[in-house]
């Protein structure tokens, strides 16, 4: 009898969780990472015991895996005109883009069991969670020492099954994984996108770092609401909740002398973070620090998502008014505002970070010509703490700026062009009939061609100036009115000195470069300060 009430006791006092599914890396004492399908079947266990929960298909990778998007909801919402119902705003939080960065895609599905049993449920009374826990399943399978991360000992790699760097591919938007997380930014519109990595920069004690949008063209208010209230918010609470340290994402300028500063040199619109602001939603750059135990970084993950949550529950109101209010200032004003084509990164202000001391050597030459980047001195950090108080170069400032049109006038003949535009969630409209207008076009004086194969393309650069010119415009023309939310990454994708541009990427080489001539063709898109005075009709993707 007593060994009876000795079991009904151990049945009552185990924790939650004993009974329900463990992730991989629970289940291995946090020795291995979890495989595409584990990470299926273990979402799968989940939903059939909530009533919160349900997991859809994002898309399906190049080598046919299931992408998968976990919804988690008290309204158990399943599409975004459901989403729309409960009046709520989304907040996505996404993993494994880079798949040899793991602790992510384990602290997604640790955060996914804790809100589907109910045990984080009030997580959702002002929000809707998304979750893409693997969002680059192909790089995730392909196991092998590919990190140098403590722990696990084996991990995928970087690249998706098309062999592209997923957080390269939002402006060009090549691969069927970022096609369909920009389809589900126009569509579910997250007013949050949280994205999650390991860094292995510069040695420091804090395992999180974070960031957001640092392109020179985003909305100032969004990155002052993150810099003033977000990031403050959720730092303070994961220090209370779980006394781990957070720190502004970066890594010293020089590694042998830290006074020169703690830098973040992302701010091309290529990066997700970048363009989530670009398209006026706040956006969350979570880098996990490599040099951390694989525990530790996986730990301090969830409780890092688990704290952002929580100020986007407390705050949900006043975060989606913010955007819808950023989209009337966007599609009002941003065209009378000067495009940043090129920027430089000064101060933003001074950042503490929890370092070591350490010692220096020499790099071999053969390793210094192996990785050029790394410069000529290996810094080997101590046991002994030192924090460093230094200059945070993070402030993107102009450097080459354009006034910018009204709207833009797209050549017939860019097919690819116009899908991408169209893809994007941009606004495009047809020329019924042919005009005659004032436009400015482009002069294409010189391109430059990269030196080396990048993400699959050999990039271009252009060197050219504006004139002014009336020409014929033949009816199929497409107009891009500036007056639209999405306004801000209009000239990122049409401005051929935009570094991020579709000329960059080459998306007009057809049409440029001529077959007999080595004089570039003129530039099919042309800049106008009216709509053109003939009917347009609304296009939209097939």
């Amino acid at each position: 009898m007593k060994f009876v009430r000795l079991i009904v006791v151990l049945l009552l006092t185990a924790p939650a969780w004993a009974t329900e599914p463990l992730t991989v890396v629970e289940a291995t004492d946090y020795t291995r990472t979890s495989l595409h399908q584990e990470v299926l079947d273990f979402l799968h266990q989940v939903e059939r015991t909530s009533t919160f929960m349900v997991v859809a298909t994002l898309t399906t990778s190049t080598e046919g895996r299931m992408v998968p998007l976990v919804v988690l909801s008290r309204e158990r919402v399943r599409t975004p005109a459901e989403l729309r119902a409960t009046g709520k705003p989304a907040v996505l939080i996404m993993a494994n883009i880079h798949a040899g960065e793991v602790e992510g895609k384990e602290a997604c599905q640790m955060l996914i069991r804790e809100v589907a049993s109910g045990r984080l449920a009030a997580l959702l009374d002002n929000q809707v969670i998304l979750v893409i826990p693997i969002f680059n399943p192909d790089g995730n399978d392909k196991l092998g020492k590919n990190r140098h991360d403590r722990g696990p000992e084996v991990a995928g790699v970087r690249y998706n099954g098309q062999y592209l760097d997923l957080n390269r591919d939002y402006t060009k938007l090549e691969s069927p994984e970022v096609s369909a997380l920009v389809g589900l930014f126009n569509t579910w519109d997250p007013v949050l996108v949280v994205d999650m990595h390991t860094t292995n920069g510069s040695y420091h004690r804090e395992p999180v770092s974070y960031t957001t949008c640092a392109n020179a063209n985003g909305p100032k208010a969004l990155a002052d609401y993150m810099w003033t209230k977000l990031f403050p918010g959720a730092a303070a609470r994961l220090k209370k909740d779980s006394g781990y340290e957070s720190v502004p994402y970066g890594e010293f300028v020089e590694g042998a002398n830290p006074a020169k500063g703690w830098i973040n040199e992302a701010i091309e619109a290529r990066y997700g973070t970048n363009y989530v602001g670009l398209r006026n939603r706040l956006s969350i750059l979570d880098e996990n620090y490599s040099y951390a135990d694989f525990k530790t970084r996986v730990l301090a993950s969830f409780a890092y998502i688990r704290a952002v949550l929580e100020f986007t529950s407390a705050n949900a109101g006043e975060i989606a008014a913010l955007v819808r209010r950023v989209d009337r200032e966007t599609a009002a004003a941003y065209f009378k505002e000067q495009f940043v084509a090129e920027a430089t990164l000064e101060r933003s202000w001074d950042v503490t970070v929890k370092g070591w001391e350490f010692t220096t050597e020499p790099v071999p030459p053969e390793e210094r010509a192996k990785h050029p980047w790394g410069g000529d001195v290996k810094v080997n950090p101590t046991d002994v703490p030192h924090d460093y108080t230094v200059p945070y170069l993070a402030l993107a400032t102009p450097k080459m700026t354009l006034p910018l049109p009204l709207g833009y006038i797209v050549l017939p003949g860019q097919d690819d062009v116009v899908k991408n535009l169209q893809a994007q969630g941009i606004m495009v409209e047809k020329l019924v009939e042919g005009c005659r207008l004032p436009v400015e076009r482009f002069i294409t004086e010189k391109i430059e061609l990269a030196k080396n194969i990048y993400q699959g393309r050999v990039q271009n650069t252009f060197t050219g100036h504006y004139e002014k010119a009336e020409v014929e415009v033949p009816a199929g023309s497409l107009f891009v009115d500036m007056r639209q939310p999405l306004a801000r990454l209009i000239p990122v994708l049409l401005e051929p000195l935009s570094g991020d541009s579709l000329a960059v990427w080459g998306f007009f080489n057809r049409a440029i470069v001529r077959q007999w001539s080595n004089e570039p063709a003129p530039y099919p898109v042309l800049r106008v300060d009216s709509r053109p005075p003939v009917p347009l009709l609304l296009t939209s993707a097939e």
